[in-house]
């Protein structure tokens, strides 16, 4: 698993920056987004893996993003999204509250208009998502999605 994963991302990153860039931008699809005109390698490397996202309480509210565009970006370059994990446990836990969590995805107003790969590589694995007493906890593996907190 860490030899694949440490080939994987050095296979990514290598096709992903040897085209070159067209250059920064801000704006987006709204004009408080960026926008990524290069190539983009996001990745997350854990090994002896935990990671928790967890509110509790009335109005409480937990975000984790690994590996994540999220909100109003637009991307013209493309674009590789990688976690990788091993021992692993990912949790999103939200109890009277709102968790959201999002590993390696695009998640709200993101145009994409190039490559995308989205990967989470996990060896033992434990991907958790739990919600009680009326709260909602959102988590997206490896996906797109324009719904944030999913009301």
């Amino acid at each position: 698993m860490k030899k694949l994963a440490f080939i994987a991302l050095a296979a990514v990153a290598s096709t992903a920056f040897a085209g070159g860039g067209h250059g920064h931008g801000h704006g987006g699809p709204k004009a408080d987004g960026p926008v990524i005109n290069n190539p983009q390698l996001q990745a997350t490397v854990l090994v002896n893996t935990a990671v928790i996202n967890a509110a509790e309480g009335k109005g409480a509210v937990a975000q984790q993003n690994l590996a994540t565009n999220a909100g109003a970006i637009k991307v013209d370059g493309d674009q590789y999204q990688i976690v990788g994990a091993k021992d692993s446990l990912i949790m999103n836990a939200a109890l009277n509250a709102e968790a959201s969590q999002n590993i390696a995805s695009n998640v709200g107003e993101v145009d994409i208009n190039a490559t995308s790969i989205q990967v989470a590589l996990m060896k033992h694995s434990a991907v958790v998502n739990l919600a009680k007493h009326g709260a909602k906890a959102v988590q997206n593996v490896s996906t797109n999605t324009s719904c944030v907190s999913c009301d």
